[in-house]
């Protein structure tokens, strides 16, 4: 039988011991018991969704993030799969929801957003790709894309566009004239790895404006 790693149960601990459980327990009873009188009221309007925290979604992401620099890349094979489940994950965002989560300078989910940009290599991400890489960051900092499963680790390695999966996703949803926003890279863009080695602080970022700029991400090269 396999023994237990010490260092891993002690990460498992501290995982758990980290998440508010009682807090989110308390949340999902309150959305439910609002759910249960709209709907003796009559109200057949849809259930709110309860959207992880920028804080919990920060954490799992960082943690995936480095975790993929140290294992292999998929085979070419996997690309097409994995670029449609986070396709489709990205064409379900309510990319208004994400404008409001980060229109705020300071709201957690825009620290969120920078303190994941600051993991990435951009200089190892394509510009076409990278379109998509701010994006997802900003979904997922919002908690609308949920980074929890296999999922988790097909989208931290999109951001990174390890193996061009980044700009295969682009090219889908370029395919499918589904558009997404491109304002997010005013956010985070000078918080990323590039921009600290050009020596440009990451605190003089813009914030996102809250006007619809999306356009199809494309499949330009930079120079074009």
């Amino acid at each position: 039988m396999a023994r237990l790693d010490p260092g891993s149960a002690g990460r498992v601990v501290r995982s758990a011991t980290a998440t508010n459980w009682k807090a989110k327990a308390k949340q999902a009873a309150a959305s439910l018991k609002a759910e249960f009188e709209a709907g003796k009221s009559g109200d057949e309007s849809p259930a709110a969704p309860i959207w992880p925290s920028p804080k919990e979604q920060l954490d799992a992401l960082v943690r995936l993030l480095r975790a993929n620099r140290s294992v292999p890349i998929p085979p070419p094979e996997n690309l097409e799969a994995d670029a449609e489940e986070v396709t489709q994950a990205l064409r379900r965002v309510d990319w208004a929801g994400v404008r409001a989560a980060t229109a705020e300078r300071t709201s957690e989910a825009t620290r969120a957003m920078r303190t994941m940009a600051e993991q990435v290599d951009w200089a190892k991400v394509h510009p076409v790709a990278a379109q998509v890489s701010s994006a997802l960051i900003a979904a997922v900092a919002s908690g609308q894309i949920g980074v929890g499963g296999r999922l988790g680790s097909t989208v931290a390695r999109t951001i990174a566009d390890q193996g061009g999966l980044g700009r295969r996703v682009a090219e889908q949803l370029d395919d499918a004239k589904a558009p997404i926003p491109l304002e997010f890279r005013r956010v985070i863009d000078t918080t990323g790895s590039e921009s600290r080695d050009a020596g440009t602080p990451g605190a003089e970022a813009e914030t996102a404006g809250t006007a619809d700029t999306t356009e199809p991400p494309g499949r330009r090269h930079p120079g074009s």
